[in-house]
Parts: C-alpha cells; sequence; structure tokens
C-alpha cells in the first residue's frame, strides 16, 4: 500500500470530487485558522500513487507492513452510549436501529470530544417524550453526527448547516452510510442564513464568539417551545455567553461541565 500526500490551498479544494476518486480512502486535515490543508489519499498499487502525483503534484511514500493492523486499531473508539435510546460507533456493526455509524477517521467530529458528546446527550434526554413530528437544526454539524442522530432519536427531519464544503460532504457520506432519509445538509453561512420555517431542537457546537454573533439568528430559527443546545464554551467564556444570551431573550435551563468545556441548554423566554 502507498500514501499520497500533498498541501492544498482549501478554498480550491473540491472535496466531493476528492470522495468520489477514492471513496473510503481520502482524509483531509486542516488546522483551524489556517488556509491551507493537508490531503492523503491510500492507494493500493504503485501505479495508482504515480497518477495522482501526476495529476495533482505531492508527495508519495510506502506503507510499512502491518501498517491497517496498526492504524485501525488505534482508529477504533469504544462505542459512545448516549442514553438508552443511541449508541455511537466508529465501524459497522450488527446495524442496529438505535446505531449511529461515524467513522475515527472523519476530521470533523465522531462523538467522542466533550462537546460533541455533551450535546448529544442534551439532546437524548429532551426529546424524551417528545411528540412526533419534531424537527432538528444542526448549526456547524462537521460529520452531521448531531443531525443524523437526531434522526435516530426519533426527529421527522432534520437540517444540518456548515460552511466548509467539506464537512457538508462528510456528513452526507454518513447519511448514506447509515441510510438516514430525511436529512439534509447544506453549505451555508449561518450568520447571514434566513430560515423559512422554525425548529423544536437547535443546536451549535461553536466557538463563543460565533454562538454570540449568531443570536439573532438562534431566535428566528427556534420555535416557541424550542430549545437550544450551545456548546463549544470554554469555562473561562460561559458567563460571557449567558449573560449575552439572557439579554437577547432567551433563559438558562441547564449548564453542563466537562473538563475545561462548557455546554448549556436554553429556551427562548416567554
Amino acid at each position: 500500500m502507498y500514501l499520497w500526500r500533498r498541501r492544498v490551498n482549501s478554498a480550491s479544494l473540491s472535496a466531493e470530487e476528492l470522495f468520489a476518486l477514492a471513496p473510503g480512502r481520502v482524509a483531509i486535515t486542516q488546522v483551524h485558522g489556517q488556509r491551507r490543508a493537508v490531503v492523503e489519499v491510500c492507494c493500493r498499487t504503485k501505479n495508482e500513487v504515480r497518477e495522482w502525483q501526476r495529476r495533482l503534484g505531492g508527495r508519495s511514500e510506502r506503507l510499512a507492513a502491518g501498517w491497517e493492523k496498526k492504524y485501525l486499531a488505534a482508529a477504533r473508539l469504544a462505542p459512545l452510549r448516549i442514553g438508552r435510546r443511541l449508541r455511537v460507533v466508529s465501524d459497522a456493526g450488527g446495524g442496529l436501529p438505535n446505531e449511529l455509524v461515524i467513522p475515527a477517521a472523519g476530521a470533523f467530529g465522531t462523538g467522542e470530544h466533550a462537546t460533541t458528546a455533551m450535546c448529544l446527550r442534551l439532546l437524548e434526554e429532551v426529546s424524551r417524550g417528545r411528540s412526533l413530528g419534531w424537527r432538528m437544526l444542526d448549526v456547524g454539524t462537521g460529520t452531521g453526527i448531531l443531525a443524523l442522530a437526531a434522526r435516530r432519536l426519533g426527529a421527522v427531519a432534520a437540517l444540518g448547516l456548515d460552511n466548509d464544503p467539506r464537512a457538508v460532504a462528510h456528513a452526507r457520506a454518513n447519511a448514506r452510510m447509515n441510510k438516514i432519509g430525511a436529512v439534509k445538509f447544506v453549505r451555508q453561512d449561518f450568520l447571514r442564513w434566513k430560515p423559512e420555517a422554525r425548529f423544536d431542537f437547535v443546536a451549535a457546537n461553536l466557538f463563543s464568539e460565533l454562538l454570540i454573533a449568531a443570536v439573532p439568528v438562534f431566535r428566528r430559527s427556534l420555535g416557541t417551545n424550542g430549545r437550544l443546545i450551545l456548546s463549544g464554551i470554554l469555562r473561562a467564556q460561559a458567563d460571557e455567553v449567558i449573560q449575552q444570551f439572557s439579554r437577547c431573550g432567551f433563559a438558562l435551563l441547564e449548564i453542563r461541565r466537562r473538563g475545561k468545556w462548557v455546554a448549556l441548554l436554553l429556551a427562548r423566554k416567554s
């Protein structure tokens, strides 16, 4: 096996095309705030890796014997249990109705991070007993894990928004892999988005500055009796986020802490 690698300008990167050319064998890594990303493709033959170099430049290397076993052992994560109704796994298991497969190689979050895990658990809890027909909005969707989890937990429909085309491509691929319908992933700058309808649950796992900037859009997106789940908030920034949302008509229902991270559950004030 061989590995092709190249550093590219993320603005010119077409994730959809890469995933189509080498489905399941592409990894894209980018550090937040940097314009360039590293693209890696696992190639089966020397001719294949040479073709990637001929077409796109970059570098290649031959993988050491036993690389796959070592990689899979490191990448495979223990199942993440979300209450009694959902289990997130990194590779296909028994195809259970309450199982959600998010590959560990995904570059946009698999559920094990504290912020994502807190969002998932809050969503599972607040959606218990909710009458059929509820709808979910996932802002900054990444792998689509929250929108897909909502469908597993009973949402009649879910919408995931992200301004990164690679994230949207990952989310759509995960929806297909899990055979989940009635979920839509769209490339969209949330700060400029104008919702056409309101949602019963809105979740956003973003930096505090973005959450505060998006308060007006959250108000337009959330239904009267809906719930807003926020995370990606550092403990030192939690008070400021709570104060800003309170000033703009939201009531804090619950706060959760895990390590240096905080998650909030809010509702619109009556």
